[in-house]
């Protein structure tokens, strides 16, 4: 639009301009590969309904950056080729239930269920309440757990056994830790709530290595949304052994929150959501927005610490950066990260390659006999699709 209407001036400076602009619109164009006027690629291809490609805008000529159609009929918005063969010749976005739905979604195939934590709200004693449910993805049927109130439930995942692990913040009459859970047998165990006798501030999310070892992340979001005291300790990521002793394996961060390993367990990505201070519509600019990975040396500790992705928002019209939550990996180490935007998707190398858009997305998580189902929480519904991919690190669900 912008270069049709220099064009339309008769003074020769301006058509000078319109020159100048016309080829930074070319050179723009042949910048992103395949994306062409239409919707057909340059190899022949058709995209399929729903697909749309993302453009890089311009501020100081009013180009606006994001989707090259109507958000209505753009659900999958693409940065890079590799992300169409993601997403197979037909993708389709499937809201699968409308339920409160912030944190989890872990897949139990013993039952065909998905475990997830809802939003925080208020209970019946003024106390801060968030409650454990599941889904039976068979019938769509929810089952709130019963849990206690003080406990908040966040962030969880299964174990090499099956045990479902549950990172519960707690509350100002009741220290967070992380518990274990018999989904077979509903017996709950307390793993660990301690660090060197120093209580946790309130554990987010968490992951389990081959060896058995549980990793997560401590923010202290208790605190800043008032349901906890103030943290004796910054905010850390830890490591539970097998034989239960925690180690701090990394800090530095403002809000460490989601957390993965690469297939092959050598790299480790944490994501940071200290852009946002602590609840909705507070953010502070300076503070990271951004997914770190790390090389897990042999004995298990970290090293070599750099920036994997720093995380903005597609069409650039959000209010902040994409603050990245809850993240996942797959099989070909692609990086799947939840953010006010939907699930941003990652190559190994940090490229980013593309977007499921979904709006307030915290976490996600694969099902399915192919661990090739990707389901998403957006905080009012539990969405899924089906890709041309496979989970990385869940042991006992790639058993089935």
């Amino acid at each position: 639009m912008g270069v049709n209407m220099l064009a339309r001036r008769k003074c020769s400076v301006e058509i000078l301009k319109a020159v100048v602009m016309r080829v930074a619109v070319i050179s723009l164009a042949f910048a992103v590969p395949y994306v062409t006027a239409g919707r057909q690629l340059s190899e022949g291809r058709s995209l399929p309904f729903g697909v749309c490609y993302w453009r890089q805008g311009s501020l100081i000529n009013n180009i606006s950056t994001g989707a090259t159609e109507d958000l209505e009929h753009c659900r999958f918005e693409v940065r890079d080729p590799e992300f169409l063969n993601l997403l197979g010749s037909s993708p389709k976005f499937v809201e699968f239930v409308k339920t409160s739905a912030h944190e989890g979604a872990v897949w139990y195939p013993d039952k065909n269920e998905l475990y997830f934590s809802s939003e925080k709200f208020t209970g019946l004693n003024g106390d801060p309440r968030t409650d454990l449910k599941k889904v039976n993805l068979q019938t769509g049927a929810v089952t709130v757990l019963s849990t206690p109130i003080e406990d908040v439930p966040n962030g969880m995942v299964l174990d090499n056994d099956g045990n479902l692990l549950v990172c519960q913040q707690g509350s100002e009459n009741k220290l967070g830790f992380i518990q274990r859970i018999n989904l077979k047998t509903g017996k709950k165990t307390v793993v660990a709530d301690n660090w060197f006798g120093v209580p946790f501030n309130s554990p987010n999310d968490a992951v389990v290595t081959r060896d058995g070892s549980i990793w997560f992340t401590d923010p202290d979001y208790g605190f800043v949304q008032g349901f906890r005291s103030a943290p004796k300790v910054n905010n850390q990521v830890y490591r539970i052994s097998v034989s239960g002793v925690v180690d701090a394996v990394a800090d530095g961060f403002t809000k460490p929150n989601g957390l993965a390993f690469s297939p092959d367990e050598k790299r480790f990505y944490v994501a940071d959501t200290g852009f946002l201070i602590g609840n909705p519509g507070q953010y502070d600019y300076s503070r990271p927005h951004s997914i770190t990975v790390f090389d897990v040396s042999a004995d298990g500790f970290l090293r070599n610490r750099r920036l994997f992705a720093s995380v903005g928002v597609y069409d650039g019209s959000a209010p902040g950066l994409g603050i990245p939550d809850g993240i996942k990996v797959d099989t070909e180490e692609r990086v799947y990260a939840g953010t006010v935007d939907g699930v941003q998707v990652f190559a190994k190398s940090g490229k980013p390659l593309g977007l499921i858009r979904q709006p307030s997305v915290a976490n996600m998580g694969f099902a399915g006999k192919d661990l090739d189902i990707l389901y998403i929480l957006n905080e009012t519904t539990i969405s899924y699709v089906k890709l041309k991919a496979k989970a990385a690190g869940l042991k006992y669900a790639s058993m089935f």
